[in-house]
């Protein structure tokens, strides 16, 4: 009798849960995790317990990778991914795929592009020319909003960039402390 024919969710979810441990599950889980779930459906998620993912998520909050929330109307606490850990991995993917120089003149290229986009309107931003009415369409409203976003997203990696080479030329220096008068 042959066997019978075998899931192929099932299995991959069985080679996950064999080939990880629960801690890696639940960072997996919460790396696409941009809404507040509560630890159950992140337990459920990651194919572990209630208490196990607890753990795993207080670890991951410590890290900055999560963040605690209470939404409304719920019980218990939720968790989210973090807003910063979001845009550090976004900065990170930026900084592997183009050299400095190269982001540098997109920098330019997008910031022209939204002063474009302000002289032209007289707004400041996207929002501010929807509430005036301006004279631009859905398309080019969303065209603003991605190249003040991506302007942003490039901004933050040439600076990474620059505050990395720095951490890199304070340690060869023998520094090895937090900056001087930085944090107080």
């Amino acid at each position: 009798m042959p066997d019978a024919p075998v899931d192929v969710n099932e299995r991959v979810t069985e080679e996950w849960k064999a080939d990880t441990t629960p801690g890696e599950r639940v960072r997996t889980v919460m790396k696409r995790t941009y809404d507040p779930q509560s630890v159950a459906t992140i337990a459920e998620r990651a194919l572990t317990s209630k208490t196990t993912a607890r753990k795993h998520l207080g670890i991951l909050t410590e890290d900055g990778f999560v963040e605690a929330v209470s939404p409304p109307g719920e019980r218990g606490t939720w968790y989210k991914r973090a807003p910063r850990s979001v845009v550090l991995e976004r900065v990170q993917q930026i900084l592997d795929s183009v050299d400095v120089e190269t982001l540098s003149a997109r920098v330019a290229e997008l910031r022209e592009t939204v002063r474009g986009f302000e002289e032209r309107t007289g707004a400041e931003s996207p929002s501010a020319a929807a509430v005036a009415d301006s004279e631009m369409d859905a398309t080019e409203i969303t065209e603003w909003q991605t190249a003040r976003r991506n302007l942003k997203l490039a901004r933050a990696a040439l600076a990474l960039a620059d505050a990395e080479e720095a951490i890199v030329a304070d340690t060869g220096s023998g520094e090895h402390g937090e900056p001087a008068g930085l944090l107080g």
